[in-house]
């Protein structure tokens, strides 16, 4: 499943100050920061998802990134395969 294949988007108020965002029917609110919608004559609208990733700092050069749980079940959905996990000595 491609992140560019046409997908049904659906975004409800849930009180004042929240909304349900839900892709093909998977409610992905708690993977995103924020959406920025944009719709064009002529073109399919194009939505950027703006989701939840948090870089965790370590003494090394490198740095670990983490996504939580919800961000990672809407990547894979969305086509991203999960780098292989490294095999251990």
């Amino acid at each position: 499943m491609s992140a560019s294949q046409p997908r049904t988007l659906r975004i409800t108020r849930r009180d004042k100050w929240g909304h349900r965002v839900e892709i093909d029917g998977y409610d992905v609110s708690s993977a995103l920061l924020g959406m920025t919608l944009e719709i064009k004559a002529g073109e399919m609208p194009r939505a950027t998802l703006h989701v939840v990733a948090e870089e965790i700092p370590t003494d090394t050069d490198e740095v670990l990134a983490y996504l939580p749980d919800a961000t990672h079940e809407l990547l894979v959905r969305l086509g991203w395969t999960p780098p292989a996990e490294e095999a251990t000595p």
